[in-house]
């Protein structure tokens, strides 16, 4: 920890000790109309005291470590039928040419790509180039946007009469999506018809990237229980930023504070699910038959301690 950091972590501990009383007393007492209430919202603070009925721990509640696999019973991860679907993908080998700098804001790059890079992209890729979706829905929007529409584009220029709907649903961020030949909804998804969803057909890609928590009406609620049970035979559903079957990072959790549980969800809605199939759990890959992925995936060659997190299943 370097001096600065040193000096500000004292700091912390001093005003963390002294303000513990005063912060249960805010966690404890104010009712949701509450003048105190209302000026810890408008600051964007929430106060909750550490109870076994929160889902905040520390490193003294875990079992084992967070990057060990879980037994998940109700779930078969088989990494044959896996590697072989991936190998089954076209045009991988058109992926090199997204190691180059982007020529412009609307052009992907590996290098540029965020938390949508290695491994994740060379699927997504793979996945629009193989099976040619007819409408692919995102929700959530940024990088990967600007992969798909690389890969569509390469579809176009295959058969001048493909066609393939691009809707973005992007509530919050990404402030150029509308300079891309996309068709942006800002709106949160769980305000969105049923209908946009019930369009999707087989082949065609449902790619979730929103809030990966698990709140009372939230998107994450309305993806799994509203959206993926109705949606029709051979649809390819991807969600990212999954682990399964080890935990989030330890990092993301203690360090990051971020509390994410949708892929708890998506294991629960996976288990013993037959209206569901596995195609690829790429983070599980990745740590467990990384020489096999960078023999098929031309971003996980270039840089093999990449841990991808896309997760794709498609519905039977």
């Amino acid at each position: 920890m370097a001096f600065g950091e040193q000096t500000k972590d004292r700091v912390g501990a001093l005003l963390a000790k002294g303000l513990a009383g005063p912060l249960r007393f805010f966690a404890n007492s104010p009712p949701r109309a509450s003048r105190t209430g209302d000026q810890l919202r408008k600051n964007g603070i929430a106060i909750y005291e550490r109870h076994y009925y929160n889902p905040f721990i520390t490193d003294q509640d875990l079992l084992h470590p967070l990057e060990n696999d879980r037994k998940i019973p109700g779930i078969k991860l088989d990494a044959g039928q896996q590697l072989e679907f991936l190998r089954s993908l076209r045009g991988l080998d058109e992926l090199e040419a997204f190691f180059a700098p982007a020529a412009d804001e609307r052009s992907y790059c590996f290098e540029n790509q965020g938390d949508y890079g290695h491994g994740d992209a060379d699927i997504l890729y793979g996945m629009i180039r193989t099976f040619k979706p007819r409408r692919l829905i995102e929700i959530g929007a940024g990088q990967s946007t600007k992969l798909a529409q690389a890969a569509i584009a390469c579809n176009v220029a295959e058969d001048g009469d493909y066609q393939c709907a691009h809707i973005c649903i992007e509530p919050y961020e990404q402030p150029w999506l509308e300079r891309l030949d996309v068709t942006v909804i800002r709106e949160r998804v769980e305000r969105c018809p049923a209908e946009l969803f019930a369009g999707l057909d087989e082949n065609d890609i449902l790619f979730i990237d929103s809030s990966h928590v698990i709140r009372p009406q939230g998107d994450v609620l309305f993806e799994f229980l509203q959206i993926l049970p109705t949606l029709k035979s051979g649809v390819l559903v991807h969600i990212h930023d999954i682990f399964t079957p080890a935990d989030y990072p330890e990092e993301w959790i203690f360090d990051r504070k971020v509390l994410w549980n949708e892929q708890y969800l998506l294991e629960a809605f996976l288990s013993m699910n037959a209206g569901y199939g596995i195609l690829v759990a790429s983070n599980w890959l990745a740590k467990r038959y990384n020489a096999c992925l960078r023999a098929i995936l031309p971003g996980m060659l270039q840089k093999p301690s990449a841990r991808p997190g896309s997760f794709w299943i498609r519905r039977v």
